[in-house]
Formats: C-alpha cells, structure tokens, sequence
C-alpha cells in the first residue's frame, strides 16, 4: 500500500469552519454548525473552529473544550498559575463557594464575548507533504487533536484532525 500523506487526509481550509478573531462565540458557533452540516457522512463533524486575524491568516482555533473553559471565568487565573496541585485545589474549593449565576446564565453571557478570548493559539503546524505517521507523532507527543496545514511552511491550505487519522487506521486494520 502506498504511504499516505497529509495532503490525503486533510480537510481543505475552504471546507473547514473559518471566524475572524473579532466574532462573538455566538457567532463562532453558527459558522462551526453550518459548516459540519456541509462534511461527508464520513467525516466527524467539526469540533472546532479555525481563527483567522483580519489578514486572513489563520492564527489559532476555538475547540468545544476552550469554550466550556470559558464558562469558568476564574479557569485561567488558576490553570496558569504556578500555584501547587495542593493549592490549586483549595481555591478551586474556595471559588466554588462563591455565589455565582447559575449554569445556563453563566452560558448565555458567553454569546457576545470575542473569539480571541478564548481560542488556542496555533503553535505547530505540518507541510501538506509529510507523512501520516510523522503527522500523528507530533500530534501524540504535543498532545493536540487537529494540526494546521501549511503549503511551503507558509500558506494555510488545510486542517489535520486525529479522528481522520483513526479512521485511515480503523480501515487498514480491519481490511481483508
């Protein structure tokens, strides 16, 4: 079998859920339904979205996971601290006390706060002409669920998701 390589696997930037850095989570929201609904039944839906800055450069990705952080106002005072697991556990407890809004107020608040508040910085990125095996490795060892595409190392052209990369590997274990 031939070896496979990214450019075989990746999403096309055009296909994918594109929102300026600007826009509201709501709106981020929107883009990122409408867009799954467009993919293959083959495909998982998108669960995350690709940032651009008003250049058109990609500059990081909104996830289900940064927006469920987001609900948590106090989440990146204390995940980035360098306080002590010990510590960091206690004002969580402390925090928790706190009178707050409930869940669902706590939600709707997020609808018109901007992307840039929330979204993970893309920080690796592939060329759409390596392998799988050495996009999976980078992926595995950063510990992230999707990669950014580049052609030349420059321009976006595609995103890489771990579940794609599984299903290549369900299928050419399960073949005959």
């Amino acid at each position: 079998m031939e070896e496979k390589h990214v450019k075989d696997l990746m999403i096309p930037i055009e296909d994918y859920a594109l929102i300026l850095e600007d826009a509201t989570i709501g709106e981020a929201l929107r883009v990122m339904s409408e867009m799954s609904e467009k993919l293959s039944e083959k495909q998982y839906k998108h669960q995350a979205i690709q940032v651009q800055d008003a250049k058109g450069n990609i500059v990081g990705r909104l996830t289900q996971a940064d927006i469920l952080k987001g609900l948590e106002p106090r989440y990146k005072d204390i995940s980035g601290s360098d306080l002590s697991p010990f510590m960091r556990e206690r004002l969580t407890d402390v925090m928790s006390m706190l009178p707050d809004d409930t869940f669902i107020e706590r939600c709707k608040t997020q609808r018109h706060k901007p992307v840039r508040e929330f979204m993970t910085t893309v920080t690796f990125s592939i060329d759409e002409n390596e392998t799988i095996s050495h996009a999976l490795h980078i992926m595995l060892i950063s510990n992230h669920r999707s990669l950014l595409v580049t052609r030349e190392g420059k321009k976006s052209v595609g995103v890489l998701r771990l579940t794609d990369i599984y299903l290549l590997v369900r299928d050419a274990i399960l073949e005959d």
